[in-house]
């Protein structure tokens, strides 16, 4: 299910990420205002994909762990 998750914040990313692109390679200006705020939203999945990702090594740690006690 975390695999999911990430999968989905992912591609949430990439397509921020293209938005921004797009927006700055065609010079759309009536959505230029907007820039800052894809800043902020993609920022804010790149720390959750850290965070997720760290949560998910700590669980398979943990996992691993169990399994050989």
């Amino acid at each position: 299910m975390l695999d999911d998750i990430i999968k989905k914040e992912e591609e949430l990313q990439a397509t921020l990420q293209t938005i921004k692109g797009l927006v700055e390679e065609h010079n759309i200006f009536p959505l230029k205002g907007m820039i800052e705020q894809l800043d902020k939203l993609i920022n804010n999945s790149e720390f959750t994909l850290l965070s997720l990702r760290k949560w998910q090594i700590q669980n398979q740690k943990g996992e691993t762990d169990v399994q050989t006690n």
